[in-house]
């Protein structure tokens, strides 16, 4: 799922964990996902965290002034075709005096174009109902000569001791 609810189960090793969480700070909002390993990264969650990372990456190395929304979301969506998940949730979305906000970033959302200095999320994720997902979100402004990354954090394997 891509928004979780906590429960009161203990955290073991080996599990994953999605974190999301922004801060506000005069007025605005911030939106930031990370996902993190407990102990040690099983062999089979890389090449799905892999997947994830490279169209994070991916995509916000094509965000600039005058970029198309659907066109951004349709080359994740290929991709994760192409290795047999699908984007079952927004590529990201505007952030501003309220975290989630328009722009969704969406292939069903029309020829949006983005413009300069607008600040919106490139968050794509894969999830595996009742399981797991790996999402990594950054928070960016679009420039006209690319994305500024307003959050910086590490966005390979992070593990956490359990």
């Amino acid at each position: 799922m891509p928004h979780a609810m906590p429960t009161e189960r203990k955290i073991e090793a080996g599990d994953i964990i999605t974190i999301d969480f922004g801060c506000r700070y005069q007025g605005y909002c911030s939106d930031m996902t990370r996902t993190v390993f407990v102990d040690f990264v099983q062999d089979y969650i890389k090449p799905i965290y892999d997947l994830v990372l490279k169209n994070q990456e991916l995509t916000l190395s094509q965000i600039y002034d005058g970029a198309n929304v659907r066109i951004l979301t349709k080359m994740v969506e290929n991709d994760f075709k192409l290795n047999h998940f699908d984007l079952v949730h927004a590529l990201g979305h505007g952030v501003g005096l309220e975290v989630h906000e328009e722009p969704i970033l969406s292939s069903r959302g029309g020829d949006f174009i983005l413009r300069e200095n607008m600040v919106i999320t490139d968050e794509p994720g894969i999830y595996f109902g009742g399981k797991f997902g790996v999402r990594i979100e950054d928070t960016i402004v679009v420039t006209k000569q690319g994305a500024k990354r307003l959050t910086n954090s590490e966005k390979g394997y992070v593990i956490i001791k359990g």
